[in-house]
């Protein structure tokens, strides 16, 4: 009898736990009618290693009976709760198995407890359509329920009435099948090459950014005002580029940014539209905004949310008509222009925006924590060693810690991270034990309550600290390390002049 078995996260052999999985389980009470066993696995997890756990698990299985035969057979499957994959997947390993092994006739057990339910109902299928046949499908009980059921495991019989027939298609439907399935998934594979080739400097392949870049290549064009929304260090410069660099690199010369939070929030609007001699004190000549500068042409503003909430009308009012007025002049400009803006603040929060602020805006990209998306962790650190080229690499285990961490500070705190050890590091492949405390990345875990310094304790130190690790996280932008330290505007620009003017002295 043939054993087809698929390697769940509940197989792991751990000497230390009361019970042992349902691969081992099942094995354990056929295993005198068991004359070969095919082990099935899906790719390694992060914190998990299926094949690991299957090369155990066969060893225990001929530790038991010697000279067993046992296969492992390795699954490419994305997700594994993704039914068309799974059950491509199964249906092509096991039909390969059977076939080279000449077992079609012989009978069959088949594991459904292990894996995902995903993987249990395409066992099913594959059972009762025949395309495994002379199978009988076991389910394994957990260890609690063993000793009130009085059996380790048992036999399922779907040979009821109303249970629906299923066809079993040809084997050359089933090839034609699969022919049709490759072709989809190189018709896929083409079309995302294409996007990332568009757009090569929003790195990854999270379902966030590829979503964010088909909207950047399909709903947005010269015209589209945008709006994006980010916590600091997520890239929204790296997108306002990326849609520059898809829709207006070839007629702009340059890509324009416009950073709000570098001035002071009343002067934003005369620094945008410009102003007439003598509108204020200090206005002795006529001066053009960055506005009438950049006419026909993308301007990136960022940090809109700097611009005072009093003054957000003029804004609007040049969105929605591209009508603009110099501060203290009467006479209307117009000018085309595209904008895409960006805050990291809550653009529903109606003391920071107008509540028709965001309605200006024909498209708003939401773009996700780097903690949302920890997938493309290893596709942004390799990028950014790549950058700085001072060849060095990482092995496996620091890129497992790597997506682990939390980072607050998001893309750019990652980018600085990799800069931090590439300074340390050069021509070498780093592991983690290699990466002193002082450089690893380190949550406190959400729940932990803050552990005060003994005293005596220099508090002046530690504000000094903060304060210059608010400015490494803003990447040296003083209005941006104010906002996150919850400082009023200017703060960290007045202690800066002051610690300097203290440090000459």
């Amino acid at each position: 009898m043939k054993y087809f078995t698929i390697i769940g996260n509940h197989d792991a052999i751990d000497p230390n736990q009361l019970g042992i999985g349902a691969a081992l389980t099942i094995f354990f009470k056929y295993q005198d009618e068991i004359d070969g066993v095919y082990i099935f696995t899906s790719p390694d997890k992060p914190h998990f290693s299926y094949k690991q756990t299957a090369e155990k698990t066969m060893r225990r299985m001929q530790a038991e009976k010697r000279g067993l035969p046992v296969s492992i057979i390795e699954m490419d499957i994305e997700s594994p709760v993704d039914f068309d994959l799974v059950y491509k997947a199964m249906l092509d390993e096991t039909q390969t198995v059977i076939e080279k092994n000449n077992i079609k006739d012989d009978p069959k057990i088949i594991n459904i407890t292990s894996g995902t339910p995903t993987m249990s109902t395409c066992w099913v299928l594959l059972q009762k359509s025949g395309l495994i046949s002379n199978a009988k499908l076991v389910q394994s009980f957990e260890t609690r329920f063993q000793q009130k059921y009085g059996k380790t495991c048992q036999e399922v019989d779907l040979d009821i009435d109303d249970f629906p027939e299923i066809n079993t298609p040809s084997k050359e439907k089933r090839a034609l099948n699969r022919v049709n399935r490759e072709l989809k998934i190189l018709k896929d594979e083409k079309s995302t090459s294409e996007i990332d080739d568009a757009i090569p400097k929003l790195i990854g392949k999270s379902k966030q950014i590829r979503d964010i870049k088909e909207q950047i290549i399909e709903l947005i064009d010269r015209e589209t005002h945008v709006l994006i929304l980010g916590e600091p260090g997520t890239g929204k410069e790296v997108v306002a580029k990326s849609i520059w660099d898809v829709h207006r690199k070839d007629i702009d010369k340059e890509f324009i940014p416009f950073d709000c939070g570098q001035f002071d929030p009343n002067l934003i609007i005369s620094e945008l539209f410009g102003y007439e001699k003598g509108a204020f004190t200090g206005a002795n000549q006529t001066k053009k905004g960055i506005v009438e500068l950049a006419d026909g042409k993308m301007l990136y503003l960022d940090e809109i949310g700097n611009i005072p909430i009093e003054n957000q009308g003029v804004f609007l009012r040049f969105l929605q008509f591209g009508e603009w007025k110099r501060v203290g002049s009467t006479t209307p400009f117009n000018s085309n222009i595209q904008v895409v803006a960006a805050t990291n603040k809550d653009i529903y929060d109606n003391t920071n925006f107008r509540a028709d602020l965001k309605n200006r805006f024909h498209e708003v990209i939401k773009l996700p924590t780097l903690r949302e998306r920890s997938g493309d962790i290893r596709l942004l650190t390799q990028y950014f060693l790549n950058k700085i080229n001072k060849n060095v690499s990482f092995d496996r285990k620091v890129y497992e810690q790597l997506e682990k961490y939390s980072w607050p500070g998001n893309v750019r705190q990652l980018e600085m991270w990799v800069n931090r050890i590439c300074r340390k590091y050069q021509n070498r492949q780093v592991t983690w034990t290699d990466i002193p405390d002082i450089l690893k990345p380190n949550d406190q875990p959400n729940n932990a309550e803050y552990e005060f310094p003994e005293l005596p304790f220099d508090a002046n130190d530690f504000i000094t600290k903060l304060r210059l690790h608010a400015l490494e996280v803003a990447d040296g932008n003083k209005a941006k390390a104010d906002r996150l330290l919850g400082l009023k505007d200017g703060t960290m620009k007045q202690w800066m002049f002051q610690r300097d003017k203290k440090l000459k002295n």
